[in-house]
């Protein structure tokens, strides 16, 4: 019994960290996505899954979120991304790839502020996520973006 019952909790808390991951990135990819609609682009998808693959998907108004257990892998899809982004000026793709970084430093301040414990541990992922993309992908646009590139 005591097997069964370690089973249970071990795939509880692999859900629950799975369900912080898949929030945490999607919370992420929203800042893209707001970062994007301030500049005036029109965001058509974000999601958890690969673009343009079998994924379950929800529509909001005319904003698709997209969810796929099977991928690790988070994206925001906008309509004319390479035209317009070819015009933008340093401020703007500094803003447009900072944005995801600064979502989740935003949302590690607010869940380690007003959370307990369950929050603690979403400030602690989604200040992860944040770092770990100043060294990796948007790290480099946005460096990218300093040096006139």
């Amino acid at each position: 019994m005591d097997i069964l019952c370690t089973l249970a909790v071990t795939g509880v808390g692999v859900s629950f960290l799975f369900g912080l991951t898949v929030v945490t990135a999607l919370i992420h990819e929203m800042g893209h996505a707001m970062a994007w609609a301030l500049l005036g682009a029109n965001v058509r998808e974000v999601g958890y899954a690969r673009p343009y693959r079998r994924a379950l998907r929800m529509t909001i108004g005319e904003l698709t979120i997209a969810f796929s257990p099977f991928t690790i892998f988070a994206y925001t899809l906008i309509e004319d991304s390479g035209e317009r982004s070819r015009h933008f000026s340093r401020f703007q793709k500094i803003l447009v790839h900072g944005a995801g970084i600064g979502a989740n430093l935003l949302t590690a301040v607010f869940a380690a502020l007003f959370g307990g414990p369950a929050g603690h541990l979403f400030a602690v992922f989604s200040a992860s996520l944040a770092v770990q993309n100043v060294f990796f992908r948007d790290g480099k646009r946005i460096l990218s973006a300093l040096s006139g590139s």
